[in-house]
């Protein structure tokens, strides 16, 4: 790159601008090592996943240009709305608007603008896949503040971790297309291309951010991501980067009207500064990449790696803003006997389950809309569905001492429970109830459960392999 020798910054973009062909370099050479073969359609078991609306464009980057504002290629954003060159987790967890459908990811996404012969091309949203389709070992929460890059920002050939799709076309490519066919369907006629980044998932399980280099008195960063690596072949991580996360695959919808036309279609690169002024660059389709600090609220991405990601289960985005677990649980039966270790809660003629929750905390810092129980259980009388009754219940009992009693469940009707024979979690309102209790600053929620239907029911119980739980979204 040719930058004017006055300006104060040449040195330090240029060492960037290395800086990052190096990472983008190391970042490919280790997915060609891993030759991981990808099919980017929707993956069901074991993903969870976030669509971002888009939010704005700024000439910054955080990651590769922290604190220099304009001296970026012109990106993209999702997610969160405030995402700026001085973006860090403490900027993104500390401004709760996002474009996301998880109110609980407050994280930054970002990609490089999209431009053809005809103009800018502003794209619809960002769905974010966070996959384990190779679920050989646990994967963990991503950890907070972690910071990724995906892709090469100077390539000129295909990329095993970059796929492109067009509407009506024949799947997913590595091949950066020409053109996008016009379909029409009942959504409309109209052309349109996605691009899809699949990041790196194992991590070495210490550093979340690049380091920052000095110079001029100013702190830069260092845009090489070392702590980053594609899996192996197997799904195993390599032995420097033990620790396996969830695989983000972000996919870039744009939509491209009545006009297939994407032979002069490029992706911006960072500016040259010429003269005095920065002079926008830009790539063919093979730049494409992408960038993530992550901001997800710690106990949704909990709740999603544990009850997703590592239970082989397709969550979509049906993740909680607030998650609270059952701390003490037990039933009792229509003679008064107590089970309070059990690892399945029954529920029959005439008797009672009982369960306690810690009351949600900080229930205003992440919007939500409503509340609802989440249990998985069945009915394991015959194949008909049943509703059950829920209540309000007395909290000052334990699992040990003192024991519950079924004077403990009120004749405070706050929902209840639908279900037939199927053992699957399911969620059931509770809004009102979990309302009221948050507003008398109850420490703890009681709920129980009666039955009058003549079956029996058997629930997972917290010493079983699905607590019960608060749901907030």
């Amino acid at each position: 790159m040719i930058y004017c020798s006055r300006h104060p910054n040449r040195a330090r973009a240029e060492t960037q601008d290395i800086m990052k062909t190096k990472a983008s370099f190391v970042l490919l050479l280790s997915a060609l090592f891993a030759l991981t073969i990808y099919s980017p359609s929707v993956f069901a078991a074991g993903t969870f996943s976030v669509s971002c609306k888009y939010s704005h464009t700024k000439p910054d980057d955080s990651i590769v240009r922290y604190g220099l504002p304009g001296t970026a290629m012109q990106h993209d954003f999702f997610g969160n709305t405030g995402t700026d060159a001085y973006s860090d987790y403490s900027t993104l967890s500390a401004n709760k608007l996002t474009t996301c459908d998880v109110s609980g990811d407050v994280s930054a996404y970002w990609a490089p603008q999209l431009k053809r012969a005809s103009g800018i091309i502003v794209p619809d949203f960002a769905k974010t896949y966070y996959k384990n389709d190779q679920p050989v070992m646990p994967v963990s929460p991503i950890p907070p503040g972690l910071q990724m890059l995906a892709g090469d920002h100077r390539g000129t050939g295909p990329n095993p971790q970059i796929n492109y799709l067009c509407r009506g076309g024949s799947g997913y490519t590595t091949t950066a297309p020409t053109s996008c066919p016009v379909v029409t369907d009942s959504n409309g006629t109209y052309a349109q291309l996605n691009i899809s980044i699949h990041f790196p998932d194992c991590w070495n399980g210490k550093d979340t951010t690049p380091p920052r280099m000095t110079g001029s008195g100013h702190t830069g960063p260092m845009a090489f991501i070392g702590y980053m690596a594609y899996r192996n072949k197997d799904g195993t991580c390599p032995a420097d980067f033990p620790v396996k996360i969830p695989e983000l695959q972000m996919n870039i919808q744009y939509s491209l009207d009545q006009d297939p036309d994407l032979s002069t279609a490029q992706l911006s690169m960072d500016p040259q500064f010429v003269d005095g002024a920065w002079v926008p660059q830009w790539g063919s389709l093979y730049t494409a990449h992408a960038d993530f600090i992550s901001a997800w609220k710690e106990d949704t991405m909990k709740y999603a790696v544990d009850k997703c990601s590592n239970a082989n289960t397709g969550c979509a985005g049906n993740l909680p803003t607030y998650y609270s677990p059952a701390t003490a649980d037990a039933w009792i039966s229509s003679t008064g006997a107590v089970s309070a270790t059990d690892t399945q809660l029954q529920v029959g003629p005439g008797d009672t389950i009982l369960m306690k929750f810690p009351t949600p905390v900080n229930t205003t810092d992440y919007p939500w809309s409503g509340a609802k129980l989440q249990t998985k259980g069945q009915n394991v009388t015959d194949s008909s569905a049943i509703m059950l009754s829920l209540y309000a219940a007395k909290t000052d009992w334990t699992e040990t001492s003192p024991m519950p009693q079924a004077g403990d469940c009120t004749q405070q009707s706050i929902g209840g429970i639908y279900l037939d024979n199927v053992d699957q979690p399911r969620l059931n309102d509770v809004t009102n109830y979990i309302r009221s209790s948050i507003a008398s600053g109850s420490a703890m929620i009681g709920i129980c459960v009666r039955n009058t239907t003549g079956k029996t029911v058997v629930f997972s119980s917290r010493e079983g392999t699905y607590a019960p739980a608060l749901y907030l979204k």
